[in-house]
């Protein structure tokens, strides 16, 4: 008999060390979401979204796709269950056209596109052209040799009103009415071309850029 209490003291003692453990699990403390981590998760969504991208020759919904590859990683680092959204207010902003932002875990964080390859000169040409802001303003400039020979040098990306921005260019498209876009130059056959009238057109430059950037004076 009194091997039957001692047994049944262990077998009480066990299920309250269990429980208790099983207590603390449940209510232990979930990890919070720091910023650095978000723009982390942000970075490898945005490189694996281009690459993406390329190999599809465009995506259907790239800001779902985004938001989407944003909360793969963020899960993969232990913070599941969070919903991502992507904020991109240069529908309004033009000068937001190199950033957007992501909410997500009550935080929001601006991501900068500096150093993204371009997804749509990867889709068309097979170039790997780097979004890198031209730091000459006003764009007028260019038409000094030197100028627009460092942007050429270079690849810089402009702002630009009737250009496709970065999702629309994950897209595989060459112009969004909603929001501000990017341009960039390439040079064809000789030839100075707008890279998004020439993929969507097939024409190197209007009138209107020419005068944008002060290159009147060319053919």
């Amino acid at each position: 008999m009194r091997d039957f209490h001692k047994a049944m003291v262990l077998v009480i003692s066990s299920c309250v060390a269990i429980a208790g453990i099983l207590t603390a699990a449940l209510t232990r403390e979930r990890p919070r979401l720091m910023s650095a981590e978000l723009m982390a998760a942000t970075r490898v969504a945005v490189r694996e979204s281009v690459v993406a991208a390329v190999k599809a020759g465009g995506l259907p919904d790239s800001e779902s796709f985004v938001a989407e590859r944003i909360a793969t990683e963020l899960s993969s680092m232990g913070f599941t269950g969070i919903h991502v959204q992507i904020v991109r207010s240069n529908d309004f902003d033009e000068l937001a056209a190199f950033n957007f932002d992501v909410v997500a875990g009550g935080l929001s964080v601006r991501f900068t596109l500096e150093g993204v390859r371009d997804p749509l000169l990867s889709i068309r040409l097979g170039l790997d052209y780097r979004w890198r802001e031209d730091p000459n303003h006003p764009y007028g400039a260019h038409g000094g040799s030197t100028v627009l020979s460092e942007c050429l040098t270079n690849h810089y990306f402009h702002f630009a009103a009737d250009a496709p921005d970065f999702f629309a260019r994950l897209e595989n498209k060459t112009e969004d009415p909603y929001h501000h876009g990017v341009e960039t130059f390439l040079v064809v056959r000789g030839e100075l071309a707008v890279d998004h009238l020439l993929l969507g057109v097939n024409v190197t430059m209007d009138e209107g850029h020419r005068d944008s950037y002060g290159l009147a004076h060319l053919p």
